[in-house]
């Protein structure tokens, strides 16, 4: 079984013994604890459970300066076959899983405490609009009105944990709920116990990674889970939140977020990820979509029981009516007579065959277009003569329609500029081996001309007759979904105009007119640089063709893993900064609307953080109410997998939008930004000092964290290596961040900047 790897369990305080915590969280902590126990115990024996007590009461007394207690428990782990340390690792995990769950319920209870209270919870709506307590009342409703907040699920493989378990950890949280709940009886809080240790059980039995590697559309689906278990529900209650605290009418179904995706979407160098995927990740988006808006429907028709004499004569909807029994014959036959005393719930019945119809299109009408739903569902909320029915579920849902639609969340194309820029020139005479100048001659010309279509590549390689297939493929799923489904290319590592040129110009000779281009400026070069690359394209004949059709307006990704591989956190945090403040100034200059879309992770190596401190950390004058952000691989599930912690992470980031747009910071200037040129630079000198110029970090990297052993992990989709070459150039940055984290070190959070300091 296992081997003796601490101190005797007599030395620790066993699980669930002696008084009871009065701390909620102390006591959820510990019951959970307890029910693992009974589960380890039952499955493999009390030896290994005994064994992580003990693990507990050996790391208490080297916090309390025992040294011999380090001695001892390295000794153990060192005296251990692999065979006898997986269950034992397996079971601390899974204790560290429970605690991460115990305090998630932690959060929405401090919430809730918070509620009511005069400047609410920090980083709250309550708390921005009692900051904004002076302003003028109409100019903030107003500005709350206009939010355009976007938050983009990616697959980046930093989320080790299965779906599986996920699900697991979700049905514990909700069964804790009911366990620590006094108003029920002693009988439905055991049962809740029982549904517990049910569960602990299953999750010990489940593999903790995968036997096969991730599919794409595995996670797709994965992306997926979050908008059906949380977020569809999540949003109605955030939009009645902004209108509760920051004024706005509480009948107004706009809401201030949207979101995206890049899950099926993200090809950089991610080979997995074929033009063929495109189509199905968009239908996947749309049967989820539909499907969540049919339920909601068919639950309000089900309460929806007020009889024809109770509510006001309205010729519209019995004009709706006599059209919705006429185009649905079948529908009509099947409900009878029996509904036409209560026409609100016929009326939802109609629209819930509707969507039925719109999901698995037949014989009969569906719905064009979520603004036609969206049109029967207002003739229902004029109708209920009631406002507090009609400010109810009727108007949830309506924001649902708003948020949602019928593509769920907006699908990003993401493909570097290295492909593009070889399947432009294969099909382009000249623009090979060409300067950059002609380079962009060729390609506005090429734009411009009403041949823009023609070219075809001679001798195509694979990877040319690849990038070809994306853009025929974005083309169709252009036509067949919309361009509220699919309207993004990201063009990543961009260092000059013509690479957004090539993108532009291969989008519109694919038919793939409705694809808007989103320069992604990974590096701190490519960041320098970028005031004079989005120069050349603001003055660019064609490309502002190409802004007009988009009413000026103009996505900039900021790429913050990328940059501070390249440069050290210090140096790329201070070069974003600087980049923004240029790029917001030449936009205006320009009559450009920017929008940054901010490529942040959730380490702060990969610009993570506090997300309401680093949107109000932005230069002046650069949010402006709109803002596009990632939400990256296990940060997803950290604030997407509880409804009252999604509302928390949810209204963090719209306040943080809302002050930074009604109340921004002040300029840096003067000394503050020479020091901190100079700090850059020290530290980025320092930084590539060490990881890459000497020729010894790379095995050292190896050695000092599981890179490897990351890379054969079956957590994601996409190759840990840029093109195949295996130095730290072309490793990519988020197994790079992931590698350290693994060892708490997490070098690329501040290495370079104690330097940088010091010589200050």
């Amino acid at each position: 079984m296992v081997e003796r790897l601490t101190s005797s369990p007599a030395d620790a305080a066993p699980s669930g013994s002696g008084p009871a915590a009065e701390d909620p969280l102390d006591r959820e902590t510990e019951l959970l604890s307890e029910l693992l126990g009974e589960v380890v115990e039952e499955q493999e024996g009390a030896e290994l459970w005994d064994a992580v007590r003990g693990l507990h009461a050996d790391a208490a007394a080297i916090r309390a300066g025992d040294e011999e207690a380090a001695e001892r428990l390295i000794a153990g782990l060192r005296q251990s076959s692999d065979a006898a340390l997986a269950p034992f690792i397996r079971a601390c995990a899974m204790q560290l899983a429970l605690a991460n769950i115990a305090e998630g319920r932690e959060r929405v209870r401090e919430r809730r405490r918070y509620d009511g209270e005069v400047g609410g919870q920090r980083e709250s709506l309550a708390e921005a609009a009692h900051s904004l307590r002076d302003e003028d009342p109409r100019r903030v409703a107003a500005l709350a009105s206009e939010l355009e907040v976007e938050l983009v699920l990616t697959a980046h493989p930093t989320e080790a944990r299965r779906r599986s378990i996920l699900n697991h950890q979700r049905h514990i949280a909700a069964a804790l709920e009911i366990v620590q709940d006094d108003r029920l009886s002693a009988s439905e809080r055991e049962e809740a116990r029982g549904q517990i240790r049910e569960t602990l059980a299953l999750w010990w039995q489940t593999d903790a990674v995968r036997r096969l590697r991730l599919r794409v559309e595995d996670e797709v689906q994965n992306v997926l889970f979050f908008f059906e278990a949380v977020l569809f529900d999540a949003v109605p209650a955030l939009c009645a939140e902004v209108a509760r605290r920051l004024g706005g009418d509480p009948a107004a179904v706009a809401t201030p977020v949207r979101f995206g995706s890049w899950a099926g979407g993200d090809m950089d160098g991610n080979p997995a990820v074929d033009p063929d995927g495109f189509l199905p990740t968009l239908e996947a988006h749309r049967r989820l979509a539909l499907r969540l808006l049919r339920d909601r429907v068919s639950a309000l028709a089900l309460s929806y029981s007020q009889g024809a004499d109770h509510l006001p004569a309205g010729l519209p909807l019995l004009t709706s009516l006599e059209r919705d029994a006429h185009e649905l014959p079948r529908a009509a036959g099947a409900m009878g007579s029996r509904l036409r005393a209560e026409p609100l719930r016929l009326k939802l019945n109609f629209v819930e065959w509707r969507l039925a119809n719109t999901l698995e299109p037949g014989d009969d009408p569906g719905y064009g277009s979520p603004q036609e739903l969206a049109a029967d569902l207002e003739l229902v909320r004029a109708s209920t003569g009631s406002s507090d029915v009609s400010n109810g579920a009727i108007t949830a849902l309506l924001r649902q329609v708003a948020c949602f639609g019928f593509h769920l969340a907006r699908l990003d194309a993401r493909q570097s500029a290295g492909p593009l820029r070889d399947a432009a020139a294969a099909l382009l005479p000249g623009l090979a081996g060409a300067d950059e100048e002609t380079r962009q001659r060729l390609l506005t010309e090429a734009l411009l001309s009403s041949e823009a279509g023609a070219g075809e590549a001679s001798e195509a390689g694979d990877e040319v007759e690849r990038v070809l297939q994306t853009f025929e493929a974005l083309a169709r799923a252009g036509v067949r979904f919309g361009p509220e489904a699919l309207d993004t290319l990201v063009v990543s590592m961009v260092e000059r105009a013509s690479d957004v040129l090539c993108a532009l110009w291969l989008a519109q000779r694919s038919g793939a007119t409705h694809l808007r281009v989103t320069p992604l400026l990974e590096t701190v070069d490519d960041l320098d640089r970028a005031e004079g690359t989005l120069e050349a394209l603001y003055a660019n004949p064609a490309y502002r063709e190409h802004l007009d059709a988009r009413s000026g307006a103009q996505d900039l990704m900021l790429g913050y893993s990328d940059s501070a591989k390249d440069a050290s956190f210090l140096a790329s945090q201070w070069a974003l900064y600087r980049a923004q403040e240029k790029l917001a100034a030449q936009a205006e200059t320009h009559g450009v609307t920017l929008r940054f879309f901010h490529g942040r992770g959730g380490s702060p190596s990969r610009g993570g953080g506090l997300s309401h401190a680093a949107i109000l950390a932005q230069p002046p004058d650069t949010v402006h109410g709109r803002i596009r952000i990632t939400v990256q691989g296990e940060t997803i599930s950290a604030r997407y997998s509880d409804r009252q912690l999604a509302l928390r992470s949810l209204e963090q980031t719209v306040a943080a939008v809302m002050l930074g747009t009604a109340s921004p910071p002040a300029r840096a200037e003067g000394a503050f930004r020479e020091e901190m040129e100079a700090i850059a630079g020290r530290s980025r000198a320092a930084y590539h000092a060490l990881v890459n110029a000497d020729e010894d970090f790379m095995p050292f990297l190896t050695q000092i964290t599981p890179l490897n052993e990351l890379a054969g992990l079956n957590i994601g989709s996409r190759p840990a290596y840029r093109g195949g070459a295996q130095d730290i150039e072309g490793l990519r940055a988020i197994p790079w961040v992931f590698a350290w984290t693994q060892n708490r070190l997490v070098l690329p959070s501040w290495y370079g900047a104690g330097v940088a300091l010091a010589e200050g």
